[in-house]
């Protein structure tokens, strides 16, 4: 907003006058008064800022932090604990026969559809990011053993020789398959992965009303 003029005055001593014709809008500078530029009134949280927050080292924070994915584990667990009782209960609480069976005393009670509905999204949710997690650590690892190999080969003498970073992604992938295999959860995995596949590949094919020039 532009600062309004001031009108002059016949005697410095007197207070500026305004027109009386011209409209005050709500957002108005005082005369005398400048507005300043945009850049002074912003305000910053530094905890956002660039400046202030540097760089992340993501190996030493996951480090820091593992107590934190450890607690996540024992609340899935416990999750998943509530939700088997609740599954139980409500197995023992239906009517067999025409007779009622009586549920024991002090026992766990059904969880009602929408509070199961929200515990299954939470144990999702965490277990996703203890994937994640998981993940991490596994890539850390790997690229940890490499290092050692590399600096023992050049304690040995030899010319250094640092991998590509497609290398370690085939080295990493080599290992996930590895401990899919060991699991029983390989042929699952890969049925998924296919799946996928064929999905973007059903994608990318042109629409067959449109393919030929005409509606089939």
């Amino acid at each position: 907003m532009a600062p309004l003029s001031v009108p002059s005055r016949l005697n410095k001593n007197r207070p500026s006058q305004m027109s009386t014709k011209r409209a005050v809008s709500t957002l108005r500078i005082a005369p005398g008064l400048s507005a300043g530029s945009s850049s002074e009134r912003a305000s910053r949280d530094p905890r956002f800022d660039a400046v202030s927050k540097g760089d992340v080292n993501e190996h030493l924070w996951r480090q820091k932090y593992a107590f934190v994915f450890e607690k996540q584990r024992e609340e899935v667990k416990e999750i998943k604990q509530t939700l088997a009782a609740s599954k139980t209960a409500a197995k023992t609480s239906t009517t067999v026969v025409g007779r009622k069976k009586k549920r024991k005393r002090g026992g766990a009670k059904p969880l009602s559809a929408e509070e199961e509905e929200e515990l299954k999204l939470e144990v999702s949710r965490k277990s996703n990011q203890l994937r994640e997690y998981d993940q991490a650590l596994e890539r850390q690892k790997l690229k940890s053993a490499v290092r050692k190999q590399e600096l023992a080969a050049i304690s040995e003498g030899k010319r250094p020789f640092f991998k590509k970073a497609r290398d370690l992604k085939e080295a990493e992938l080599s290992e996930q398959y590895r401990q899919l295999q060991d699991k029983g959860q390989l042929d699952k995995y890969m049925a998924k992965k296919r799946k996928q596949r064929a999905s973007k590949q059903r994608k990318a094919l042109p629409n067959q009303r449109h393919a030929w020039g005409g509606e089939v």
